[in-house]
């Protein structure tokens, strides 16, 4: 069955859908779902077929919001696809997927250092895991387009 069919069975998760540079297919979904998504995702690809490859963090400071991009391979096809949500960048909390994915550690401690965003549910968050230990004690996350670092 092609990768579109099998996504098709998770639509009721996407608010929109779209493309990204370079031709890569992209799912919105809202953030209080991201659990279901991606327990729902492994139940239609396997868990031997689906990899995080990355997570990306950006702040929308004039939208109030912090992106979220998961960049999700799925094998063996090895064909990318980003899932995206936002969430308020005065209170940045989503879920954690390290229960049902570990591999997700290092992509969530680093949007945690760099941005703040709180991955609940994830046990290793701290800070200093990627900044150094000046930024950490002044506080900021230098990803956040109001601080100067």
């Amino acid at each position: 069955m092609p990768i579109e069919d099998k996504l098709g069975r998770l639509s009721g998760y996407f608010v929109s859908k779209g493309f990204i540079k370079p031709n890569r297919k992209l799912y919105v979904f809202i953030s209080d779902r991201v659990k279901d998504l991606f327990r729902d995702l492994i139940k239609v690809f396997g868990y031997e077929n689906i990899y995080v490859s990355t997570i990306v963090g950006t702040d929308l400071i004039d939208e109030g919001k912090i992106r979220l991009d998961y960049y999700v391979v799925i094998l063996p096809e090895e064909e990318t696809i980003v899932l995206r949500t936002y969430l308020p960048r005065d209170n940045p909390v989503i879920d954690s997927l390290i229960d049902i994915l570990p591999g997700v550690l290092s992509g969530e401690c680093e949007t945690h250092d760099l941005l703040g965003v709180v991955f609940q549910g994830n046990p290793h968050l701290r800070r200093g895991f990627f900044v150094p230990k000046d930024i950490v004690e002044k506080g900021v996350y230098p990803l956040r387009k109001d601080v100067k670092v």
